[in-house]
């Protein structure tokens, strides 16, 4: 797979609530990388499987699950 065809599947978003998580967002110093690939975040019905992130919210609604 081509580094360009990787940037593009793992973007600056959320993968729980879709938000951005880029620098300058607000939500980019406590992003949390998601090392699954775009493949197993389908897998895991994410709902925005193409971002390579986690927001702090939505991680930490994820650890209070469980």
């Amino acid at each position: 797979m081509s580094k360009q065809k990787v940037l593009r599947l793992n973007t600056e978003i959320c993968n729980e609530c879709g938000r951005d998580v880029s620098p300058g967002s607000g939500l980019f110093i406590n992003r949390i990388i998601d090392f699954d690939d775009y493949k197993t975040r389908k897998i895991m019905n994410k709902p925005f499987p193409k971002g390579g992130y986690i927001c702090r919210e939505c991680d930490e609604k994820l650890n209070n699950i469980s």
